[in-house]
């Protein structure tokens, strides 16, 4: 088994080690945030080697078209990582890269919903789409000129987001919003991963399966809080909207939390066993502060969970060095990277200063 896991992952993980490692000790963080203007921004993102992104913005002009072009770069970036995998390893790595595909076509779907329920434009929107195959073979043209929810689920025909769509009526996404359908091709993507993780064996399945339910976990948490405390969802929705894996889904204190009268619910209570420190954080604070408030406290939460992933993802790089685990923490860094990227972008281009920007980026 040993010498299968050298065989598997030798070579890729030494690969990826180097671009983390690249990725972690790169000035561009630095370099961007020193940037007086989004121009000379761009600039930069050029000398860093994005060409292909600074030459989006020469065309256009367009910033959202250059965030679409970082997209695609990571994108192609997880594809080549798939193809140095096989087997099961092969199939996590797939369903890891379908998480931007269920984005994207979550993405689509809410320009459809604004144009046929709001009747709002979004011609113009449609050009920030992915409209090449990511993993499965999608009809994005149809999918995106979509007229009638059934021109929706006929674009995703072979697909499994069919079948989820299908459990869903136009009446009721125009009437209750779209929060129920994501939420459930959000579930079964986690399903996916879940079945993936444990079809993988020894250390691999170990790493991997510890990391999904991690991620799984922290979600659940912000899901309690942001649903069931900001907005006092009532309980059987948060309830529905919780991903049915891992301790926190599980726990009779989130059982509880859940069937205690929305306005009673105390986060700290839910959180004090598993994150003391963000318990100690929110005891003090009103839900029925003003919506800029509530909004500012749900990024502490975010940060704080971000945290907690960040430090398991550093224990995986510390650990054995021949599992699947090199290849997930890559993923992460260069999602974060990314992220990275497309936030300080963003901060120039709406004149936010740099101080400002590294302040909601740490």
């Amino acid at each position: 088994m040993k010498k299968r896991a050298v065989s598997q992952y030798g070579f890729i993980n030494a690969k990826l080690k180097a671009k983390i490692g690249i990725i972690k000790d790169d000035q561009l963080e630095s370099d961007l945030l020193k940037a007086g203007s989004l121009v000379e921004a761009i600039g930069i993102l050029r000398e860093h080697g994005y060409v292909q992104a600074a030459e989006a913005f020469d065309k256009t002009g367009d910033l959202q078209m250059v965030e679409l072009s970082l997209l695609k770069d990571l994108i192609a970036d997880y594809q080549s990582v798939k193809n140095l995998t096989e087997g099961y390893p092969q199939e996590l790595v797939k369903i890891i890269l379908m998480k931007i595909e269920v984005e994207n076509i979550k993405n689509t779907i809410r320009l459809w919903y604004s144009s046929a329920v709001h009747h709002r434009p979004i011609t113009y929107r449609t050009s920030y789409l992915i409209k090449e195959s990511i993993v499965n073979k999608i009809d994005y043209i149809s999918l995106i000129n979509a007229i009638t929810y059934e021109n929706i689920i006929d674009a995703l025909s072979g697909t499994w987001y069919q079948n989820i769509l299908k459990k869903f009526t136009f009446e009721q996404i125009s009437q209750y919003g779209l929060f129920e359908l994501e939420s459930a091709l959000d579930k079964y993507w986690y399903g996916l991963q879940i079945k993936a993780c444990s079809s993988l064996k020894g250390d691999d399945k170990k790493v991997a399966y510890s990391m999904a339910i991690t991620e799984i976990n922290l979600k659940n948490i912000l899901m309690l809080v942001r649903y069931g405390w900001f907005h006092q969802m009532d309980a059987q929705r948060l309830q529905n909207s919780l991903f049915p894996y891992g301790r926190v889904y599980s726990d009779k204190i989130t059982h509880d939390y859940i069937v205690s009268n929305p306005k009673n619910r105390q986060p700290e209570l839910l959180l004090r066993d598993k994150y003391p420190e963000l318990a100690s954080a929110l005891k003090d604070i009103n839900p029925s502060d003003n919506k800029s408030s509530m909004i500012n406290h749900t990024r502490s939460i975010e940060k704080f969970l971000g945290e907690q992933k960040k430090k398991n993802f550093r224990k995986i790089l510390s650990g054995k060095p021949f599992t699947i685990g090199t290849p997930l923490a890559y993923f992460y860094y260069r999602e974060a990277q990314y992220y990275m990227i497309c936030g300080i972008l963003g901060g120039k281009y709406y004149g936010v200063d740099s101080s400002e920007i590294k302040g909601i980026l740490s």
